[in-house]
């Protein structure tokens, strides 16, 4: 399959080109540089005159704090683009796999979001990747949303990877202890995207491992647990009300529930715990 990747220089797009070449597939990467989504003549001629079977868009404008402090840029990239996306390939007949968040769940109650829970955002990024979302959907392209959360396990470094340093180095870590979620191994994530690609479903999926909601200190205890030699570690739990760095209000609660895409898959998704351990040892 020929397969053209935007964002190709981010943590998942990087991983995904690495990825799908194994897997036998032509990837064609876009880098920013390549074609800029907020600049959507570039954007539409590249959609038109590049040869492909499918489009994998994980490029966004990720960062909450950015996006708030320039909404139109958060619009033009998260959903003017995907928009752009999703009417090209409807036009042209090819598959759309577009990536969005979990940051579209409003966050306000515990316990995991499954596809048909109302997406409420909260700040500028999860309206833009909402809004993205649903010109995806209504797009009538054949085409795939794929909800995303807490990625590591890629080249650029994540949460995980900067705890595993820390470790490595025998400094202490402060870590969020009141926002929860479901962490995602890129390396699962990118088997799940292949698979995608060849059964092509259409709507909403939750592409997260399984198991209880997490918080960053949570995962940092469970790092500890899984390397012995971390144990010594010190690991200092702080509250999402003392980052006050945060220009963007962070939804608590958007654990996903990913049983929708498990069904699909050839075998079901594992808990994070087995996929952190598997992944990081």
């Amino acid at each position: 399959m020929k397969i053209v990747i935007t964002g190709s220089n981010g943590r998942v797009g990087g991983a995904l080109v690495d990825f799908l070449r194994g897997a036998g597939h032509e990837v064609i990467p876009l880098r920013r540089e390549d074609v800029d989504l907020g600049r959507h003549s570039a954007l539409r001629g590249a959609l038109e005159s590049l040869d492909y079977d499918a489009w994998v868009n994980p490029a966004a404008l990720s960062s909450p704090d950015l996006c708030e402090r320039d909404p139109a840029l958060s619009q033009a990239v998260n959903a003017t683009a995907p928009a752009l996306m999703a009417d090209v390939c409807r036009a042209r007949d090819k598959y759309l796999l577009h990536f969005s968040t979990d940051y579209v769940y409003s966050g306000k109650d515990p316990g995991k979001r499954t596809e048909q829970d109302p997406a409420e955002p909260i700040n500028h990024y999860g309206r833009s990747k909402r809004e993205g979302e649903l010109a995806v959907l209504a797009s009538g392209a054949r085409a795939t949303v794929l909800r995303v959360s807490w990625v590591y396990g890629a080249k650029v470094p994540a949460f995980v990877e900067q705890c595993l340093q820390r470790f490595a180095s025998a400094e202490s870590t402060h870590a969020i202890a009141d926002k929860w979620s479901i962490p995602t191994a890129m390396p699962d994530l990118s088997a799940w995207v292949d698979f995608l690609l060849t059964a092509q479903p259409g709507g909403v999926l939750h592409g997260c491992h399984g198991g209880e909601p997490v918080s960053w200190h949570g995962i940092a205890m469970a790092l500890r647990e899984i390397l012995p030699p971390a144990g010594d570690c010190p690991i200092h739990a702080t509250r999402l009300a003392d980052a006050k760095h945060f220009a963007a209000a962070r939804p608590i609660h958007t654990a996903m529930d990913n049983q929708l895409l498990s069904s699909l898959l050839p075998r079901p998704i594992d808990d994070w715990r087995e996929a952190m351990r598997r992944v990081i040892t």
